[in-house]
Parts: C-alpha cells; structure tokens; sequence
C-alpha cells in the first residue's frame, strides 16, 4: 500500500534527525511525487543532499525548489551557499544578490556577497578559460603531457596528450576558449592510481587520500579551466559523475561544464569539456 504524504514527511525528517540523509532523501523524493508544487520538499531534500557531502545534489535541489518559489528565503541561502562549495563564486553571488533584492538591507550578507564577488573576480583572471592560450602549454594541467605532434588538427586546436586522455584547448584567436579532456577508456582510467599529478589530494578533513587516474585528470582539469581550488573541484567532479547531472552542459563560475560522448557502444570515449 502506497504511504501518504504525512507518513513520508515524518519518516524523512525523522531519518534526517538520526544521521540518515540518504534515507531522508529518499523519502522526501518519495514526497515529492505527492505534492509537486510544493518547494519546501525539495528544500528539505537538499538540506540532507548537503548532510550526505553532496553539495552538487545540494545546489540543484534548492535550484528546484527556487523554481517552485522563487521567494523561498531558506532555499536562495542555502543554493548560495552550496554553488560557493562547489566554486562557482560567481554563481553564489548572483543568487545572494537576488537574495538581497528580496529581503532588503542585511549587512552580514552584503558583506559576503561582496567578498564573493572579489573572490569570482581573481578565479577569472586566474583560470585558463578566456584567458590566453599561451598559459595552457606552462600550467600544471598541460605540464605532465606530451604536446601533439603531426596530429593534423587545426590551427586553432592545440593538443597534449597521455597514455590514457588526450587533451584539447580551441582557441578563439589568442584566447582560450574551451578545453576538451578526452578519456581513451573511463572505466579503465578509474581502476589504476595515478602518477601523473601525484596520485593524492586532500579530503574534506584535510587528510590526504590516494586518487585514480580519472580522477585526478578530472580535478586537476577542473580546478585548472574555472581558477579554482583543487578540493571545490573535487566537489564539482563528484556532481558532474551523478545520474542527476546528465551530460550537461551545466553553468559553473561563470562557464558552460559538461560530458562529451563519442564513439559507438563498442568504443564509446567519454570526455570532460569547459567553455566560456
């Protein structure tokens, strides 16, 4: 027998109260299909995204819960707070400003949006994306690769590659304008350590945890194209690895984020893009 949307709302939150936030998830979608319009749900839902160390989930539940009611105070906050986790600095800002507009003066929050604001300032001028194209070849991304020689591409393509990916930047001009990360076998790069970018990185807890090939490819890659840092990231990488996020593209510091997908069933070569 199918529960009611009391008993579901009671069995989330109390899941949530215990230390359950997938269970909490799970019953608030369950929720969710019962009342639609309601943007408190999905607001909940993320509250318990962001319990489990979801933060992308996070963001795009109060994202949902935004288009329901694009007055919803909680949600606004809280999707600010989350896409500035995930190092769209430029993203939390909009929606504080939004936030702001709505409830009027608040000084701890005009101070964090303008904060927020230098902080998206100095990750354009520092990431590759838009940028020119001469840093692609000297920065820590491009560094480990071989440049691509007698590949036959473009003379507006430059090309690195590895073993395991091949790199891409397009350039419009002399400028950087979208890098392509392209996996020769995914699920084979997932299985072996990395060596190339040192093989580790820094949890949430600052402890230092081994890396796989992808993963490593995919943070250094990340953090390199959108100027930010190495741990927010690693965030964005565990978002855009959700069934939830598609193949994209999804808008990040002010840039378009996304899978690419190539090849037939049999070869399929899976690959991560960045584009102003």
């Amino acid at each position: 027998m199918a529960e009611d949307l009391p008993t579901l709302l009671l069995q989330a939150r109390a899941a949530f109260k215990a230390g359950e936030p997938h269970a909490a998830v799970r019953a608030f979608r369950q929720a969710e299909k019962l009342a639609p319009r309601d943007a408190e749900l999905p607001h909940e839902r993320g509250l318990a995204h962001l319990e489990a160390g979801e933060v992308g989930l996070a963001a795009f539940a109060q994202g949902e819960a935004l288009a329901l009611d694009p007055d919803h105070v909680g949600a606004r906050a809280q999707r600010a707070a989350a896409l500035e986790a995930l190092g769209d600095d430029a993203g939390a800002a909009r929606e504080l400003d939004e936030l702001l507009r709505r409830i009027g003066p608040n000084l701890p929050l005009q101070a964090r949006f303008l904060a927020l604001g230098d902080s998206a300032r100095r990750a354009k001028e520092r990431r590759l994306l838009g940028n020119a194209a001469a840093r692609l070849a000297g920065s820590p991304l491009a560094a480990p690769l071989a440049r691509g020689i007698g590949s036959g591409a473009p003379a507006n393509i430059l090309e690195f590659r590895a073993p395991f990916a091949v790199l891409r930047g397009t350039l419009e001009g002399t400028t950087l304008q979208r890098l392509d990360l392209v996996f020769e076998a995914l699920d084979s790069s997932m299985g072996r350590s990395d060596l190339t970018w040192g093989g580790a990185t820094e949890d949430e807890h600052s402890r230092r945890v081994p890396l796989d090939e992808f993963t490593a490819a995919g943070v250094v890659f990340l953090a390199e194209a959108l100027g930010i840092e190495p741990l927010r990231a690693r965030r964005l990488l565990s978002f855009l690895l959700t069934p939830a996020c598609g193949l994209g593209p999804h808008l990040f510091a002010g840039c378009q984020v996304g899978w690419t997908l190539s090849g037939d069933d049999g070869a399929r070569q899976y690959g991560l893009f960045t584009e102003t």
